[in-house]
């Protein structure tokens, strides 16, 4: 769970669909799947990069007291083995977008087993 507390006192509580710990590294990561496509839906993709806005941006992230630099991953899986030249022109440009979004914004993007930002 992560806890977002505002500058007035309220505090806001989200959930992360994953989190990996590497060395001083927290792996925020939310994820989102298709069973059809190379890619999951837009409107999916939309949805996931709301939480890398919330991911990007903490301050004193810890687990059992243990301070660690968060790192937001937006994890996209398919039931096949993902193919960028067998994505159509629209969803191959969501695709371009998404990839400019992340360096941009300082997110990585993982599809199936592979970083792919």
């Amino acid at each position: 769970m992560i806890t977002i507390k505002n500058y007035l006192g309220g505090y806001y509580y989200f959930t992360c669909d994953e989190v990996e710990i590497h060395g001083k590294d927290i792996y925020l990561i939310e994820g989102k799947h298709t069973v059809t496509g190379n890619l999951p839906s837009e409107g999916d993709i939309k949805d996931g990069l709301i939480k890398m806005i919330l991911f990007t941006n903490p301050e004193n992230v810890k687990v059992d007291g243990q301070e660690y630099n968060p790192m937001p991953v937006l994890k996209l899986t398919t039931n096949s083995k993902f193919n960028e030249n067998l994505l159509s022109k629209s969803k191959h440009r969501l695709f371009n977008l998404l990839k400019e979004e992340a360096k941009y914004n300082k997110f990585r993007i993982k599809i199936n087993d592979s970083f792919i930002v």
